[in-house]
């Protein structure tokens, strides 16, 4: 049976454990997306926490992409020497690193674009959590956007990281072009399940292609996109079997969006007991069933007892966590020393005020503990 603290490898990437940090948007880089100084300080707290691998938040690799203030970009090449800092920090501090590379798509926000451009979407309909309407996007475009995923992951490479993982979730431009009900082309990217794969398909091909076979390519795709039309998970394990004939080397299953219906949202509050947590496993499972590629799942892990739980299940490979890191980089290290209390996380979602701010996500508890001490 696995355990966490285990030595493992995804492709060629070799891992001291099998945690992960989920990608999250951390409100740590500059209103253009260049990564500061708070960036790098930002990853080396996470990296000497002892966590397996930690995936950045979203980098959007194109200019008309940025869906959330002062994210990371990686759509220029005179960024990657900020995203060698990145690299750096963290393997100085004896982590392992991987990019999300993203789209906003038609959930981009047009208000944060500092040049010229337009909101694409597979199909002219608005999107469920802004209202806005993005144009259709053209053959020309979509090849755009492709070559755009497959030189940020160029960069990606050159820049020192030990993987990639593309964003096909939560409702972005990946997302969107999976989605019934967000996909409505009649031409050979809309359609049934088949057609709508296809952007992330040639995504995939043009990642590859830059980036080598050896190099590891991981998906956070949606499960179950918990919408009227939209992906389900029939369709998402139809993706998955895809996904690993075209060469993706793992995938972390998440699902839902902040559109989604009845609170089916990727971070869920009040994430209290133990029969809350790992509330995606199940779904995680099946896809651990029907692939061969190692499988992660996300969503309100806050006990050794529940990840042992998800091993010793065959739910997943991997565990991946966001919130908990936030309030405690440490985490791993403290779990590893024999403190294995829970995370002290409350999953009050109040971590991304700050990041608001554009100085980065923090813990709403500890902000409030540390302004009653210096009263």
């Amino acid at each position: 049976m696995p355990c966490l603290f285990e030595r493992t490898s995804i492709k060629t990437l070799e891992l001291e454990n099998r945690s992960i940090r989920s990608a999250t948007w951390s409100g740590v880089s500059d209103n253009r997306g260049y990564v500061s100084d708070r960036a790098v300080d930002f990853y080396r707290r996470l990296a000497e926490g002892g966590i397996g691998l930690i995936i950045t938040g979203f980098q959007f690799v194109m200019p008309n992409g940025i869906a959330i203030a002062f994210q990371t970009g990686n759509y220029s090449d005179d960024m990657t020497k900020g995203l060698s800092r990145l690299a750096d920090a963290v393997h100085e501090s004896g982590g392992k690193l991987a990019a999300q590379l993203a789209h906003g798509g038609a959930r981009a926000n047009p208000d944060l674009f500092f040049e010229e451009g337009e909101l694409w979407g597979p199909s002219p309909l608005p999107d469920a959590l802004t209202g806005n309407t993005p144009k259709e996007m053209t053959k020309e475009e979509i090849r755009q956007a492709i070559f755009a995923y497959a030189a940020a992951a160029s960069r990606t490479q050159k820049a020192g990281f030990d993987g990639v993982q593309i964003h096909g979730a939560h409702g972005y431009g990946i997302n969107q072009f999976l989605s019934g009900a967000t996909n409505r082309r009649s031409d050979a990217y809309g359609g049934d399940i088949t057609g709508r794969y296809r952007f992330l398909g040639e995504v995939l091909e043009a990642v590859r292609g830059e980036v080598g076979k050896d190099y590891p390519v991981l998906i956070k795709l949606s499960g179950n996109d918990y919408s009227e039309g939209g992906l389900r998970p029939e369709e998402a394990l139809y993706v998955a079997r895809r996904l690993e004939e075209d060469g993706i080397d793992a995938i972390e299953v998440s699902a839902g969006s902040r559109s989604s219906a009845n609170d089916m949202v990727p971070s869920r509050m009040n994430i209290l007991r133990e029969e809350n947590e790992g509330y995606l496993a199940e779904l995680s499972q099946r896809f651990k069933e029907t692939v061969k590629i190692p499988v992660i799942t996300v969503g309100g892990i806050r006990s050794l007892p529940v990840i042992s739980k998800i091993f010793a299940d065959g739910m997943a490979d991997y565990v991946a966590l966001s919130r908990p890191f936030i309030r405690e980089p440490h985490l791993i290290n403290r779990w590893r020393d024999g403190d294995t209390e829970k995370a002290k996380c409350v999953s009050c979602n109040g971590c991304y005020d700050t990041g608001l701010e554009g100085i980065g996500i923090s813990c709403k508890v500890e902000r409030k503990q540390k302004e009653k001490r210096e009263r």
